[in-house]
Order: structure tokens, then sequence, then C-alpha cells
């Protein structure tokens, strides 16, 4: 009996991994557990401007398209996989950085295909013809792409694609930084308005519970 005794003091303590973690999180306040399962996701502190249901609305976001994102970015950075332009290209490209008042241009034709890069000459400091069509050039938008500049050109519009229209974009509310692009992820995601700035209530610390777990699961699965 005394030998089993003192077999079993000698055995490693075996800890109850899931009991501590819940014990560690039941300890933090509502806050604290958006901020820690927002970290865990981004892997930074989250913007002090952020109220607690925006950060809600943003962790739902990255558990929603964080796979696809990451997936994304695997595929992307792959150098066996990078794409390489033809050398066709390439000898436009290094010409468009010796011809002075001529520019490199990407046009996007009507039929819906993207034509070969070609060098244009300006006219008038602002304009070049692409299939007998005149086409404003505005600095403001030109695009850099590595060591080389060019401009984008739409065949149904006269204006290059450009970022000029920012402010347009955001008044119709397809901004891709827009918060109502979050809030409309966040919707999807789980059942219930989060979009009233109203104090959290129980059942939005159970939701808070549930993201936490499902944060956990996540990056279970991952390894």
């Amino acid at each position: 009996m005394f030998n089993k005794k003192k077999e079993e003091k000698q055995r490693p303590e075996i800890k109850d991994l899931a009991k501590e973690y819940l014990g560690e999180i039941s300890r933090l306040s509502q806050v604290q557990l958006i901020n820690k399962t927002y970290f865990n996701l981004y892997n930074k502190k989250p913007n002090k401007d952020m109220n607690p249901t925006q950060l809600l609305h943003r962790i739902l976001y990255r558990m929603k398209f964080g796979k696809y994102i990451n997936d994304t970015n695997k595929f992307v950075n792959n150098k066996k996989k990078k794409f390489k332009w033809p050398n066709k290209f390439k000898k436009v490209f290094k010409s468009s950085k010796k011809k002075k008042n001529m520019i490199l241009v990407w046009f996007l034709n009507i039929k819906g295909e993207i034509e070969a890069p070609k060098l244009y000459p300006i006219y008038q400091s602002n304009m070049v013809i692409i299939q007998n069509r005149p086409y404003q050039v505005d600095p403001r938008s030109f695009w850099r792409m590595g060591k080389y500049t060019c401009q984008i050109i739409k065949g149904i519009d006269r204006r290059p694609v450009s970022n000029l229209d920012y402010a347009e974009i955001q008044k119709r509310g397809d901004s891709t930084d827009s918060d109502e692009f979050l809030i409309k992820a966040a919707l999807q995601a789980v059942a219930g308005d989060f979009g009233k700035k109203k104090p959290l209530d129980k059942k939005i610390v159970i939701i808070i519970g549930i993201i936490a777990v499902a944060v956990l699961v996540f990056f279970m699965s991952q390894g």
C-alpha cells in the first residue's frame, strides 16, 4: 500500500488544459475577450479607436474569409508559380523608360479583351489616340508596375482607370475598406443585429464565448 501511494506521488501531474483555458478566459472581461480573440486572429493589438462591436465585425470577417486569404497569399508568394512577363512585353516595358513624351498603355477593349501593352505618343500633354479615339492622360492616374509607369485605359471610357473616383465609390457604398462591407460580412456569419451601438448583453457574452472556442478550434486545425 505504501509503495502504491509513493508511486502515485512520483507520477507526473497531467494538466487539464481545456479546464485551464476555460478558467483563464472566464476571468476576462467582455472587452478583454474580444481583444484577445482579435489578437489571436490578426497577431496584433486592435486599434484603440474601435469599439467592441466593430472588433467583433472584424473578427467574424477574418473567420469567414481568413482561410481563403491565407491560401491566396501562399499561392501568390510561391516563387515556383510566380508569373513571368513574356520577353516581347519586357522590350516594350524597357522602351517606355527611354522614350520621352510617350506612355505605356494597357488597353481594355470593348470586346472584353486586354490587349498587349503598347507605347503611345502623348499629344497636347494630356491625350493619346487609340483606335482613332482620343483618351485623356492624367498623371494622377499613373500606375506603377515594378520599375515602369503605365496607364490603364478602357475602350468605353475616355478617362483612364484610376483611384480618382474614390469619393464616388465610397458614396455608392462599394469601397472595399468600408465598415459597411465588414458589417455585411458579420451579419452573414451570425444571426442578430450587431450594428446598433448599445452595451453588450448576455447574448453577446455567449457569442463571444462561441467565438473564443471557434478561434481555438481554428488554430488547432491549422497545425
